[in-house]
């Protein structure tokens, strides 16, 4: 295989930093399409920026292909569309689940919370088994506080599993209580 040349290797940075203007500069579009998806997506801003930009490079691929840059947008919203139901397949949907997973103390009060006892971890865990138990075991061991893609990494997940996983256990706790 030969090495890409110097045109080649401009152009793509090309048409990637203009994949990213066009994004910025169109988020609303980008939200517009994803709304009716994230409710099923373990996405965040970020995720959505990266998916909209590599739709984006699509788009602009296609559109200088077919020589009609008046195409831009429709094909972005049908390519960025399909990126939506790829991240959206197979999660179940969470509602609220900014509720569970933000912390409402502020840090005042977090000086005044008492951490629980490793008994009473062991007795809120046991009503969970398997590799949630093993996950929040983990996730709970450490020192600072971890994200989902720590976590996703640290068992070989993806984050979006992690997220299903939490989400089960935090009702399956709500529901013991």
């Amino acid at each position: 295989m030969n090495a890409p040349n110097a045109n080649q290797s401009t152009a793509n940075h090309e048409i990637w930093q203009a994949a990213i203007g066009w994004v910025r500069s169109h988020m609303r579009i980008v939200h517009w399409v994803a709304r009716p998806y994230l409710p099923y997506m373990a996405a965040d801003e970020d995720d959505l920026f990266q998916e909209a930009t590599m739709a984006a490079v699509h788009a602009l691929i296609v559109v200088q292909q077919k020589n009609s840059p008046q195409k831009l947008t429709p094909f972005f919203r049908v390519i960025f569309k399909t990126h939506c139901l790829k991240m959206a397949a197979g999660v179940q949907p969470v509602h609220s689940a900014h509720d569970y997973l933000l912390c409402t103390a502020s840090r005042e009060e977090e000086e005044y919370l008492p951490e629980p006892y490793p008994c009473e971890i062991e007795e809120a865990l046991q009503v969970i088994d398997g590799r949630k138990r093993e996950i929040c075991s983990w996730i709970l061991q450490q020192e600072l506080p971890v994200t989902t893609l720590e976590a996703a990494h640290q068992f070989k997940v993806s984050r979006r599993q992690v997220c299903r996983l939490l989400n089960h256990t935090l009702l399956q706790l709500t529901e013991a209580a």
